[in-house]
């Protein structure tokens, strides 16, 4: 009896080593700062044990955890270079998906509540300034108030979308009384925009809400831990200068051509010269820099033969075509409005250059977990473009010891998903940390953006501060741990 006390009393008190939960990070709030500060916050997700540890994209921060469950601080250095960086929480049994943090390279301030009403807007006494920001629960309305003179042109602006948030902002500028002056849904991203010029002396008050993203069947303003948003306010006493070039007049290639649809069906026409067998891209900016227009592109031949047509592009709503030349001679170039509409707000940049046969590479996952005495594949997606049939060699780099692959030469044919194995040996330690995937000695990154739409949905984000990852995240478990969790 005695020495069955004793085994349960060593078991109770030592107790077998298990594996820990793979952290989840859900956001950082408040989500950016100025140089040279220390700035106290939340950081949201499931983490146990806590504190996880930080993968930064490159260096400038310094995390000091709390004793307090998802509280922290941040240090940014003050040599730190402004800008976005990406996070992941990680520990012995795995990585988070990224998330992000901005360096700020002015002035920073935060949203403070309460400011739901434009009755009691928060005080912004100087611009130009960013604003790191978060509607907090359903419902949340978020609200500033900034003192114009006449003529001054405010520019307010919001990164949301663009930080992963789950909140499809609106941007809306009323006067103190609430009467609204302007408003903005979605500008050059999903983000909202405003651009407004003010007639006289007056205080302005900028709100901003949002409903659930991605979006469900409820019809009401969403909010909540991953709801965050960054709100920049700049001041101009002059409209940024557009420089229109002259419609049916020659462009060449590897330019810029800057137009505008100034009356409703009005279609703009430029020609250019080619050579037999060239492969040229054009491409139209207007919707991804704020334009209204949402513009057609045509190619014709010398004798109005149309060749090419498009409207939207696979990886944006503006247009874009690629077209190889059957012969030495002039081509037309057609721009249009596919709603029909113009105005001096419709404007657009043509974009023409040569492209020559290449591929496309991406990882099929971030992230991959292995344990010793095994072979994985890392998969990947490989297109290859134009027609080009190049071997392509693939390798692995920073492999830890312990882990290693075989270099792979592709051939021709290899396009579509593709496999290379990585073996662990049955000695390997425990290791945490990036590899890299190479082809012809480039790195292969995992796309953070997606285009795939649900029933006019968007299932991901379109655009981001940030929107690769630039190697593939290893865990080695460690064998110890790994056999006592399986018991």
């Amino acid at each position: 009896m005695t020495r069955r006390w004793r085994v349960l009393w060593v078991l109770f008190f030592f107790p077998l080593a298990t594996l820990a939960a793979i952290p989840e990070l859900e956001a950082i709030h408040p989500v950016g700062a100025a140089l040279n500060t220390t700035n106290s916050v939340t950081v949201s997700g499931k983490f146990d044990p806590w504190p996880p540890r930080i993968w930064m994209s490159r260096p400038g921060l310094v995390f000091r955890f709390d004793t307090n469950k998802n509280k922290a601080d941040i240090v940014v250095a003050p040599d730190a270079t402004p800008g976005p960086i990406l996070l992941r929480a990680y520990n012995e049994s795995g990585i988070s998906e990224p998330r992000f943090f901005v360096i700020g390279s002015g002035s920073e301030t935060n949203d403070i509540e309460p400011n739901n009403e434009f009755l009691k807007p928060q005080l912004i006494a100087a611009l130009p300034v960013s604003i790191s920001g978060r509607l907090d629960k359903s419902g949340d309305v978020d609200s500033f108030a900034v003192a114009l003179k006449k003529g001054n042109l405010l520019e307010a602006r919001v990164e949301s979308h663009l930080l992963m948030s789950k909140s499809d902002v609106v941007l809306r500028l009323v006067t103190t009384n609430g009467l609204q002056l302007a408003w903005n849904h979605d500008g050059v991203t999903l983000d909202p925009r405003i651009v407004w010029q003010a007639t006289n002396d007056q205080t302005v008050v900028i709100q901003l809400y949002g409903f659930a993203f991605p979006a469900n069947s409820e019809i009401r303003l969403g909010g909540g831990n991953e709801a965050i948003y960054r709100l920049h306010l700049a001041l101009t006493n002059s409209p940024p200068a557009f420089l229109e070039s002259p419609s049916n007049s020659p462009v060449t290639l590897a330019s810029t051509t800057h137009g505008r649809i100034s009356i409703p069906n009005e279609e703009d026409r430029f020609t250019f010269t080619s050579l037999k067998d060239q492969t040229l891209e054009f491409r139209i900016d207007s919707a991804s820099f704020g334009s209204p227009l949402d513009a057609w592109m045509r190619i014709s031949d010398s004798e109005g033969k149309e060749l090419a047509f498009n409207d939207d592009s696979e990886e944006s709503i503006d247009p874009r075509l690629e077209l190889k030349a059957s012969a030495s001679s002039n081509y037309n170039i057609l721009i249009g409005s596919v709603t029909h509409r113009g105005s001096d707000e419709h404007r657009y940049h043509l974009k023409i250059r040569e492209i020559q046969p290449t591929y496309e590479a991406t990882l099929a996952s971030s992230s991959v977990i292995v344990t010793n005495g095994g072979t994985n594949q890392i998969k990947f997606n490989l297109k290859r473009l134009r027609g080009y049939t190049n071997e392509i060699v693939a390798r692995f780099d920073s492999l830890p010891s312990g882990v290693s692959s075989i270099q792979t030469n592709l051939p021709s044919k290899a396009s579509g998903e593709v496999s290379i194995p990585l073996m662990v040996a049955t000695n390997a330690s425990p290791f945490q940390g990036p590899i890299r995937l190479l082809l012809n000695n480039q790195p292969v990154t995992f796309p953070l953006t997606t285009r795939s739409v649900n029933n006019g949905v968007p299932g991901g984000y379109t655009d981001l501060l940030i929107d690769h990852l630039p190697h593939l995240w290893l865990t080695v478990l460690d064998p110890i741990t790994t056999t006592n969790a399986s018991k």
